[in-house]
């Protein structure tokens, strides 16, 4: 027999639960493997060990119901890649990885170094700067846009736009709200596309390409097109953003990666464990489940804190700590099992460019106070001041 999950009244989706999450992420991993949320009607997940589990147990845990915490938007998701599960979703996400697989991926390193290293050293002639708007989003959007084959005014608006995308995931309530229609707006803008607007050769061109051939079903590759841009650029911006605000923050790390450039990725896996660029996921459980003895009933929904399983104590040591030599290289941030993301290699090859560029011509790193504002599902910088010679 299992035992019943506790019951919590925290506001998950409160502003400032939003943006400062951590002493409630470990109430909740000290309070029961799985602590029911009463205001959401929803179970909460927050340890490592869990996590992962659940998320490779697409059979329990299904996200063909939507991986949202709002009706419309679990709609909305049907037939994506994060809202499908097999055999539906082996067949998206093997549309998209034609193009993502990572050979494909690395022979885009010229184009992604050259990119970073020009930007950097542009930045670095003007000394002060945005990390977030002036470096991570405008150099994320360029490289994607490139990629998928959009340009000019219409790729301007998905870099700032991108938690938009996530927002409308979270509960009914005013995030939601107001993301609403400016993510209607690029979804509908994304569903006008044609071949001609892509550049050719691009991800977008290839895929209305197999789309003439055949080769993927008549009118699906806009979908796919959404299933690139959606994720491409909140999340890695974000990774990219926390990283440096590490590094920045913490000149003895900085020292150290100076040193050692070869633990650049180790660096970057460090950030994406500190500060989880989707910070919470959502998954459903149609026929009930028990996780580490505590029973989730049937047609419940789960509240997935990956964010909060990457700092859990029982798997890291030191959790609260930014250490480039750690290397956990098994965290949770680019999720787990068959739904794990299918961009990760761009993300890494991105992110790993920027920092070489960084480590390369940068001497000193100076920040001053970030800025944040609340969102439902991804957790990042809005702003950062920065300074660099």
């Amino acid at each position: 027999m299992g035992a019943d999950a506790p019951t919590s009244d925290l506001d998950l989706w409160a502003s400032e639960v939003l943006i400062d999450p951590w002493e409630h992420f470990r109430q909740i991993r000290d309070t029961a493997p799985a602590v029911y949320l009463e205001r959401y009607d929803v179970y909460a997940v927050g340890r490592y060990r869990d996590v992962r589990a659940l998320l490779r147990d697409w059979q329990t845990f299904t996200s063909a119901d939507g991986v949202a915490f709002n009706d419309l938007m679990n709609e909305a998701e049907m037939g994506t890649a994060p809202g499908t599960d097999p055999p539906e979703h082996d067949a998206v996400r093997s549309a998209m990885l034609e193009r993502l697989r990572l050979t494909e991926v690395r022979g885009l390193a010229d184009l992604v170094r050259n990119r970073a290293d020009a930007l950097v050293a542009e930045l670095l002639e003007r000394h002060t700067f945005d990390l977030v708007t002036d470096l991570a989003q405008r150099y994320v959007t360029e490289v994607v846009g490139e990629l998928i084959g959009l340009s000019g005014e219409r790729l301007a608006r998905f870099g700032p736009a991108g938690p938009m995308f996530f927002d409308v995931a979270g509960p009914p309530g005013d995030l939601v709200y107001q993301a609403f229609p400016t993510a209607l707006e690029l979804l509908q803008e994304i569903g006008s596309l044609t071949k001609a607007d892509m550049t050719p050769g691009s991800m977008g061109w290839s895929l209305f390409e197999a789309e003439d051939r055949g080769e993927i079903p008549a009118d699906s590759t806009t979908m796919l097109i959404w299933n690139y841009i959606g994720p491409a650029f909140d999340t890695t911006i974000n990774g990219i953003g926390s990283t440096v605000w590490a590094l920045a923050r913490d000149p003895d790390q900085w020292k150290v990666l100076k040193d050692e450039p070869a633990l650049i990725p180790s660096a970057f896996n460090e950030g994406l464990r500190m500060e989880t660029p989707i910070a919470i996921w959502a998954r459903g459980c149609r026929g009930g489940a028990k996780i580490d003895g505590v029973t989730i009933p049937p047609d419940s929904r789960m509240c997935v804190l990956l964010a909060s399983a990457n700092r859990d104590e029982r798997h890291y040591p030191d959790p609260d700590h930014y250490d480039v030599r750690r290397d956990p290289h098994d965290h949770v941030a680019f999720g787990h099992g068959i739904h794990s993301c299918v961009g990760s290699s761009l993300a890494r090859t991105e992110a790993h460019a920027v920092l070489a560029a960084l480590v390369s011509q940068v001497t000193t790193l100076e920040c001053g106070e970030p800025v944040r504002e609340p969102h439902s599902t991804t957790r990042g910088l809005a702003g950062l001041p920065m300074q660099i010679s």
